[in-house]
């Protein structure tokens, strides 16, 4: 077992601490923000993700598992240290690297020789290469430098750590990629070595690929409904392919978070700095933001000009079980509400303290109940668990209208129909040709009690 230090207690490098300390390694991680330090000195956790708070609960409470905002008391004693500090996107689309040098450049101020940098963090290719350069002409010698990226999905990060589909290492020397593996000898997942920037690119082409698919398939989704065809079929279809897969092939408001937009503007911006066009890229993009547009016409169109038009809206953040906000859709779809003089209500299971920073204007609800309550349509933007078992004849006698625009083509649509919605969706049968602006009917409640497939 070894002592590891993990630099960035933000949702890569806490998964990353716990689940080390989960494998029997001893980790202490550095976190300078005063706020998450003292949560997680406590035993707290500052952010959602399943499974995470007993995890670090769990080794925290044997000392297995600490944090600290000093480096001094970190490094000196650490045989790996792991960089998984943000690396957000700069002016021209690229990783800024800022915080990953600052917090090398603190690292090798209490280096002692033989340790391994691990660089976890996102970064542009070549970055690890020049981060061992830098190190070279310091004269600080005896300091390895990997790549290991992650390949964590927000909602299932520990899954996805203790069960990975790979570890990847990239390495210039095979002595600091062997000894890089053995942390990781107690997962039952093969080890691709390669060099540091194979490992790198990786890392973008994935994350990349997969918002491609998405993209894809909501293009597919919009020729589906210009010549009546079901987006569910054509992706079942496509999906049984076993070239394909079914997995990404969702149509819906698209992708959001802290990795694909960012990973997809920067693997563009490098094409584009070395001087290839990455038009694909530029396009799955384009795709993305368009499917945000078109959820925010959707609804304007079938609202009409009706007055004081009130629309809710079921999840914020941008995946289930997760209360990341960042690139979200539905905070996109809700500010052009807004501008639109269009007032929002709104629910999230747990994103709601992240959201009043960020949107005050919202009315914020207690369940979906109450965001129905006197609503002329309904967004369904994140696919919530809670939200697949609504009693939907409440909703109907709650509603002061009768939309219901499926961001995510989850619910049943026919269903819905029949229990007096008009439902809208992308791509699927059941929701062509609804177009006409909306009225708002007089109250009434449709017979049956409903309760939407997962």
């Amino acid at each position: 077992m070894s002592t590891v230090s993990v630099i960035g207690a933000g949702y890569v490098g806490l998964v990353t601490a716990a689940c080390l300390a989960e494998l029997g390694h001893t980790v202490v991680g550095v976190e300078i923000d005063p706020r998450r330090l003292s949560a997680l000195q406590r035993g707290a956790v500052p952010i959602h993700e399943p499974g995470l708070s007993e995890l670090v609960a769990r080794h925290h409470s044997t000392g297995r598992l600490s944090f600290t905002n000093a480096y001094t008391a970190a490094i000196p004693g650490s045989e790996f240290v792991f960089i998984t500090v943000n690396t957000p996107s700069g002016p021209d689309g690229q990783a800024d690297t800022g915080y990953v040098y600052a917090a090398v450049r603190s690292v090798l101020e209490h280096a002692r020789p033989g340790l391994i940098l691990v660089m976890k963090s996102t970064v542009p290719v070549g970055t690890a290469d020049e981060i061992a350069q830098l190190i070279a002409y310091s004269r600080r010698r005896g300091i390895g430098v990997v790549s290991n990226p992650e390949f964590l999905r927000q909602g299932s990060a520990i899954q996805d750590f203790l069960q990975p589909d790979r570890v990847v290492i990239g390495a210039s020397r095979p002595a600091a990629a062997a000894a890089v593996a053995q942390l990781f000898a107690g997962l039952a997942a093969p080890v691709v070595r390669c060099s540091r920037r194979s490992a790198e690119l990786a890392k973008y082409a994935a994350n990349a690929f997969l918002a491609a698919r998405i993209s894809f398939m909501n293009e597919v989704a919009a020729i589906c409904e210009a010549v009546e065809a079901d987006i569910e079929e054509v992706a079942q279809i496509v999906g049984s392919d076993r070239r394909i897969g079914p997995a990404y092939l969702r149509a819906g408001l698209g992708w959001g978070g802290s990795c694909f937009p960012k990973d997809v503007r920067a693997l563009a911006a490098t094409a584009a700095s070395h001087g290839r066009r990455p038009a694909i890229l530029e396009a799955v993009s384009e795709v993305n933001t368009r499917q945000r547009e078109r959820a925010f016409e959707q609804l304007r169109a079938a609202l009409g000009m009706l007055p004081h038009a009130t629309v809710g809206v079921l999840g914020l953040a941008f995946k289930p079980d997760t209360d990341d906000l960042r690139d979200a859709p539905a905070l996109d779809i809700i500010n052009r509400l807004l501008g639109a003089g269009i007032a929002v209500r709104a629910h999230d299971p747990v994103a709601i303290p992240n959201a009043r920073r960020v949107l005050p204007q919202v009315q914020y609800c207690h369940d979906a109940y109450e965001v129905a309550q006197g609503s002329d349509a309904l967004l369904l933007a994140t696919e919530w668990r809670d939200y697949l078992a609504l009693d939907w004849r409440q909703i109907r006698t709650l509603m002061r209208g009768r939309l219901v625009l499926d961001g995510r083509n989850v619910l049943e649509g026919s269903l819905l129909s029949a229990l007096g919605f008009t439902y809208l969706s992308f791509g699927r049968s059941s929701s062509l040709g609804v177009t006409a602006p909306l009225a708002r009917p007089a109250a009434s409640a449709s017979s049956g009690l409903w309760t939407a497939k997962p």
